[in-house]
């Protein structure tokens, strides 16, 4: 055994001194070899790795086993991804990734399944993104600066961001920032037809706005080990979006003015308890949301209808956890939180119109859930596990200020949770996975308010008072070969009181469609998934990835039965390049075909894009070109009886980026802990 030891120690010893005199070394990597599989998922160490070199942190991601981007949203095998962090510091908005390089990266770790210790709603995994230490620390971040220009409209979305990690002996500071200007114009066309109706519509999207967000974080490292830290976000969005629709030289339009507040404040307090590791831990959160909105509504340039709406919401979070190692082979966690949530929508100076239906009900809405947990982590054998289980009470309460009606909704869950995984093969470098998870979704706040949105001058969305919140249960199994350069994974959710957002056509107005959200009876999803991951040379690394979707319909929508199988797929080949002299980039494709969903077809959409990128002054200073040469936008049908609404995208795709970034670094090498707020806003939106 000592002899054992002493020969590990003379490798490590000769392996640091050799590593400090070919510098090289690192530039040569096996991603493969970094990749360490767990219960919950996987660890990646991408520290030097040529797929973080030359591009922000959001690119980085999607080169990493089993995670995809689809349409700005990540997923993990299929899965919406319920949380992404970086440090500690859970994100709000997955723009703060472009304010991150990604040789900034030490590590991530992707969970598939969200443990029992969170919300019950969230299902699709967590992303914890680890910061590396700067060679001389202390202190490390980025400033950078980007334009972009479209086909469509010409420049727009300038910004400029900065980020920073900070410690002064035991205080660690985080600071993230970006200010910035954004402008949108997207061209469509839409057409209605039924057995008494056919519009054809002309369509032109604007949007110009200003953005700021910044996110401080301190944290105060005490010598017996207990830390207190506090965090502070604010972020304001000022959009000015307008729709106008062309009906054979009818011109009817809608403008708005949005103003919209949000700021969270968050306390945390942790002090171990023992040597072993045992410790507590408490949270405080608080979050407010505030938004102003004042919309307009005209036809042939004459003000027809009009609303100034105010929507203000606070939530409380309080947490509490605790942790006990029992063995080297088993740690329990368990803890409690409560969440309350309270909500005020108020519509003031309104215009009425016999064709624009505006929101005219003052509502209250409020909630209460609390949530007790207990989970255990360990191995038995080979098999590494995780288990879980917590009890959700979700209580709705809803008002119509209006007429003072009050009404409630109590649903509770127990909610089991277990992962397991077992590795496999003479060198262990293959995994097999198997996990089980039920959920309960939030309250969805946003769906039952009785605020009319409208998307254009014909089509509109409203809430649903009587909606319950609603729950799956989830099965899914995996197959890693090679340490994760082949993946397969297999996934079955049966969702009980599914969400569906129904199309309905107006009564007073006939060409005005809109749609309203719906609890339909439950519904089970398979879904397949596979990807290769390689090198093919020192310079080339690539991700080809496919996964199909097969849902059986077994239900009834306006008097219509939906009883086919419907497939639904996704292909996806991402590319990194790196080539000497700093040069490097990417070339990204993807297709999603044709598919069904009850009363909706979405039509084939594709995508090509890709980055160029070269580094000055030893790295610190980058100039990037991004680009989208060839691409098809969306197309969808909806059908309400014998009516359809189809809605096309015409705006070409073509799109150029610039960006100019400067790494900077240096002090002592130091740890940073930041602090991370623990509330959650969702919106319930048709998309």
């Amino acid at each position: 055994m000592k002899k054992s030891i002493l020969i590990l120690v003379t490798a490590i010893v000769w392996l640091s001194s050799y590593a400090q005199k070919e510098h090289q070394l690192h530039e040569v990597t096996v991603i493969a070899s970094r990749t360490t599989n767990n219960a919950e998922g996987y660890t990646t160490n991408l520290k030097g790795s040529d797929i973080a070199k030359g591009k922000p942190a959001i690119d980085v991601l999607g080169f990493l086993p089993n995670i995809s981007r689809e349409n700005g949203n990540f997923k993990i095998n299929g899965l919406a991804a319920s949380e992404i962090y970086v440090d500690g510091v859970k994100l709000s908005d997955l723009s703060e990734l472009n304010n991150i390089p990604g040789e900034m990266i030490d590590k991530v770790q992707v969970k598939y399944l969200a443990g029992a210790d969170h919300n019950a709603s969230l299902s699709g995994g967590t992303i914890m993104i680890t910061l590396r230490r700067p060679p001389e620390g202390g202190y490390y971040g980025s400033i950078s600066a980007n334009a972009d220009w479209y086909k469509s409209c010409g420049f727009g979305n300038e910004g400029i961001g900065s980020m920073i990690n900070y410690r002064y002996k035991g205080l660690s500071v985080y600071d993230n920032l970006y200010s910035g200007v954004t402008k949108i114009e997207d061209s469509s066309e839409q057409t209605m037809t039924g057995q008494d109706l056919y519009t054809f519509l002309s369509e032109i999207s604007k949007s110009h706005g200003f953005d700021f967000r910044n996110r401080l974080s301190l944290t105060q490292q005490f010598n017996s080990g207990a830390q207190l830290g506090g965090s502070y976000l604010v972020s304001m969005y000022r959009p000015r979006p307008s729709s106008v629709s062309d009906n054979d030289g009818l011109i009817s339009e809608v403008s708005r003015r949005e103003n919209v507040i949000l700021q969270e404040g968050t306390l945390r307090f942790l002090q171990p308890l023992s040597s072993r590791g045992s410790q507590m831990e408490f949270t405080a959160d608080y979050l407010n949301r505030h938004s102003r909105n004042n919309s307009s509504y005209f036809m042939n340039s004459e003000k027809t209808a009009s609303i100034d709406e105010t929507d203000n919401i606070n939530l409380w979070k309080f947490k509490a956890d605790f942790v006990y190692p029992h063995s080297r082979s088993l740690m329990w966690k368990f803890g409690a939180s409560a969440q309350f949530i309270s909500s005020k929508y108020t519509p003031t100076e309104i215009v009425e119109s016999d064709r624009f239906e505006t929101s005219d009900i003052p509502t209250k809405t409020s909630g209460f859930t609390p949530i007790i947990y207990a989970s255990a982590q360990g191995r038995v054998w080979k098999i590494k596990y995780s288990a879980g289980v917590n009890w959700q009470l979700n209580r709705i309460s809803y008002k119509d200020c209006a007429v003072g009606n009050k009404s409630t909704n109590t649903q509770w869950s127990i909610n089991p949770t277990l992962q397991v995984m077992m590795p496999f093969g003479s060198k262990m470098n293959h995994a097999l996975m198997l996990s089980y998870k039920r959920t309960l979704s939030d309250i969805p706040y946003t769906a039952i308010s009785s605020v009319i949105n409208w998307s254009d001058t014909y089509n509109y969305t409203v809430g649903n008072p009587d909606l319950k919140a609603q729950s799956a249960d989830i099965v899914m199994a995996g197959l890693s070969l090679l340490r994760n350069k082949i993946n397969l994974t297999a996934l079955y959710a049966h969702s009980h009181d599914r969400i569906y957002w129904q199309t309905f056509r107006s009564e007073e107005t006939p060409d005005v469609f809109y749609t309203k959200p719906m609890n339909i009876n439950g519904q089970g999803v398979w879904g397949f998934g596979a990807e290769w991951i390689e090198s093919p040379a020192k310079w080339w690394r690539f991700k080809l990835s496919g996964r199909i979707e097969i849902t059986p319909e077994n239900t009834t929508l306006d008097g219509i039965h939906y009883n086919k199988t419907r497939f639904k797929e996704y292909f996806y080949f991402n590319n990194n390049f790196r080539f000497d002299h700093g040069w490097g980039g990417m070339l990204n494709a993807n297709l999603e075909p044709t598919y069904r969903t009850l009363d909706r077809t979405y039509h084939a959409v594709y995508n090509v894009n890709g980055q160029v990128y070269k580094t000055f002054l030893g790295g610190n200073l980058q100039v990037a070109l991004d680009f989208t040469p060839l691409g098809n936008r969306r197309k969808l049908d909806r059908h309400t009886g014998l009516n359809k609404v189809s809605y096309k995208y015409s705006t070409p795709v073509q799109y150029v980026g610039f960006s100019l970034t400067w790494n900077f670094s240096g002090g002592k090498n130091v740890d940073v802990n930041v602090v991370d707020g623990i509330q959650v806003y969702h919106e319930t939106k048709d998309k």
